[in-house]
């Protein structure tokens, strides 16, 4: 697992468990940055890099030395790692001491519990693989598009299950996630969108512990492979 330095912005491969920050976010067109530009001086003056910054200048604040962000920690060119990402992610997720949610469309002064509010509307809460970064993690801080905090997933999880018809103990209380019935997990993926077919799938493997070969250019037929083991789970449990 390669975990970004917030002191030297250096990738390092981790093989022991240290605490960590993940940052989770939508890309913008043109702001992905890739494994192997990390650490050199062009990536910093790539737009949207101030997004890992300001996920470094947060994880500092709270006492910790690396952060996880997608795309930054992963060689998306090594099918091997990008296999590793799609079946660790959760995991991940789940390990990490804290996750920093940055919605870029959301103001400051935005107030959440405000029934039209922009954080309810934020492009964030319909994307596929948000879902886990949202569910995983104990501790979620939301943070509006200027870095101001708007609130956490503990403060905010009635307006957040009223949003998404997640259950509150499912958003408080990780741990109890296996014990909603397959059907009810399924529904909190309902209306999501990814870029690729196939990653609405591959989403949703660490959400009820199934793993697939990462293949893409399959479509449909991917979701067929995944229904498979998720049904044989639920006829074990049955």
């Amino acid at each position: 697992m390669y975990l970004l330095n917030i002191n030297t912005q250096q990738l390092e491969d981790i093989h022991e468990r240290r605490p960590y920050a993940i940052l989770s976010h939508a890309w913008r067109v043109g702001e992905t940055h890739h494994f192997h530009e990390i650490g050199t001086e062009s990536v910093r003056m790539q737009p949207g890099y101030e997004k890992v910054e300001m996920c470094c200048e947060l994880a500092r604040q709270d006492g910790l030395d690396y952060v996880w962000i997608d795309t930054c920690c992963a060689d998306a060119n090594s099918s091997a790692a990008h296999t590793e990402v799609a079946i660790s992610a959760y995991t991940w997720y789940q390990q990490a001491h804290v996750c920093y949610t940055y919605l870029d469309d959301v103001d400051g002064s935005d107030d959440p519990r405000e029934g039209h509010s922009a954080f309810r509307r934020s492009r964030w809460f319909k994307r596929t693989w948000t879902l886990g970064e949202l569910l995983a993690p104990k501790h979620v801080f939301f943070f509006a598009k200027d870095w101001t905090m708007i609130g956490t997933k503990a403060g905010l999880s009635s307006v957040i299950a009223k949003m998404t018809g997640i259950h509150e103990d499912a958003l408080n209380y990780p741990e109890r996630i296996p014990c909603f019935s397959i059907a009810t997990r399924m529904s909190w993926a309902k209306g999501r969108t990814s870029t690729k077919e196939e990653d609405r799938v591959y989403a949703l493997m660490g959400l009820f512990g199934v793993n697939l070969p990462i293949l893409y250019g399959e479509g449909e037929t991917r979701t067929l492979c995944f229904q498979l083991p998720v049904s044989a789970r639920l006829a074990t449990c049955a």
